[in-house]
């Protein structure tokens, strides 16, 4: 029987991953509504209390959604001494296939896990999430 994540991970690290989801869905939806685009970024919880934003930075060469999202965990792990956790969402949508859904990895010193959000889009002022699916996701800043 597998471990469901909630029953391994603190209150502190439960509270973290509810309210960054939260929040990168709120950024997804935003973006993508006023874009029709979705560069990733990420949201930090400092040890220390408040949150903020980090964007990714497109540099022309390869600005792939992969290689943002791993320049976003390079500047993370610069600072990982100030962080509690964090999470980075990112459209995961191939251009070839025909289903839209982000991407939310979140990480805490405890736990990581990888959300994948379906999304539907009617017209440009609709965002329809579907069901999200989970596992474990892949730590990047503590290992």
């Amino acid at each position: 029987m597998m471990t469901k994540w909630r029953e391994v991970t603190s209150a502190e690290c439960q509270r973290d991953f509810d309210d960054l989801l939260d929040v990168c869905i709120e950024i997804a939806a935003e973006r993508i509504t006023e874009k029709w685009g979705l560069d990733p970024v990420a949201v930090v919880n400092a040890i220390s209390g408040g949150q903020r934003v980090l964007a990714s930075i497109p540099d022309g060469d390869d600005s792939s959604n992969a290689v943002l999202c791993e320049k976003l965990v390079d500047r993370l792990r610069s600072g990982s001494g100030e962080i509690r956790s964090y999470a980075i969402v990112s459209d995961g949508t191939v251009e070839e296939a025909s289903d839209t859904h982000l991407e939310v990895l979140l990480e805490h010193r405890e736990y990581a896990i990888q959300i994948r959000v379906p999304y539907l889009m009617t017209d440009s002022t609709t965002f329809d999430l579907g069901p999200m699916a989970a596992a474990v996701g892949q730590r990047h800043l503590w290992g």
